[in-house]
């Protein structure tokens, strides 16, 4: 199988790339640094430009799988500025990979990231995968936007599918390392009420997700979270204990977060039980299903 990525080099990218390596895909991806076309060994770079919505041509011949990891990291400081950069860079890589797949004859699986983020928060309901249920918000409004960028305005060839994702927990990046940062000096507390769901995902569950996606040629909007979420408290809690670590400190309240991070404090006080139910009903395996598993294997 032929693929072509954008965001390859990011978190995800990187191990989604490995991960295709080692069963013997070709992989090619975009980036728009012409020093890292020769940055991923096994996979061929591309040079693209999605301001200017230019994708060379060369890098789709003959690829049956486009997937896009790209866009701006949601922790940059809400700015005007940073906001926009957050929303545009997600739209723009969409609309160019979209017009150059205009230009293809062969049958396309579009494959675009998404995020959980776009489910109203709430305490007490849990998501399946195919609630439309979006929130009010500058991250629900991203999500929403992102997806119509992923499923509209395609050929007939194309196929698409955007992978709703949760928290993902890795050793090199993401949340975990924020997280585990205060915990370590002895400073960690919890955040709010402590009862905000916090759905996440260990990096290698997410990755063979991805493949799940390509090999059955999903279509649709599929969430992509462990079986089991945990609230905010649990998490801090799990994570102090294996560090073994006291929190003495007093839980952080929501309006303290909400006065120090703005509206961007929504990162860590939404709520969001979110159930990866077509994955479940495919009998998919989840290598760490709970929390104690994931963090026993990060933190190892």
């Amino acid at each position: 199988m032929r693929l072509l990525i954008a965001g390859a080099t990011g978190l995800i990218g990187k191990h989604l790339v490995a991960a295709l390596l080692v069963r013997g895909d070709e992989v090619r991806f975009l980036t728009s640094d012409h020093n890292k076309k020769n940055s991923l060994d096994g996979a061929q770079g591309f040079y693209w430009d999605p301001k200017n919505h230019f994708c060379p041509k060369e890098a789709l011949d003959g690829v049956s799988v486009v997937i896009n990891l790209a866009g701006a990291s949601v922790s940059l400081p809400w700015t005007k500025k940073h906001k926009n950069e957050i929303l545009q860079s997600r739209l723009d890589t969409a609309k160019t990979l979209k017009l150059a797949l205009k230009h293809q004859d062969q049958k396309v699986h579009y494959v675009g990231a998404s995020g959980i983020s776009g489910y109203a928060s709430s305490y007490s309901l849990n998501y399946n995968d195919q609630d439309q249920t979006f929130g009010s918000g500058f991250l629900a409004e991203v999500v929403r936007q992102w997806e119509t960028a992923t499923h509209k305005g395609h050929s007939k060839n194309v196929t698409t599918a955007a992978v709703r994702t949760g928290l993902v927990l890795a050793r090199e990046g993401g949340v975990l390392p924020q997280i585990l940062r205060p915990i370590k000096l002895g400073m960690g507390a919890v955040l709010g009420s402590g009862k905000q769901y916090q759905s996440w995902i260990h990096i290698d569950d997410l990755v063979q997700a991805y493949l799940w996606i390509i090999d059955n040629e999903f279509s649709g909007n599929i969430n992509a979270v462990a079986p089991t979420s945990v609230t905010q408290e649990k998490m801090t809690q799990v994570l102090a204990q294996h560090l073994r670590r006291k929190l003495w400190l007093p839980a952080v309240p929501a309006w303290a977060l909400r006065f120090m991070l703005g509206e961007r404090s929504s990162l860590v006080l939404d709520s969001h039980w979110v159930m990866p139910e077509i994955l479940m009903q495919a009998k998919f395996d989840f290598k760490f299903g709970n929390i104690r598993q994931a963090v026993s294997d990060l933190l190892k």
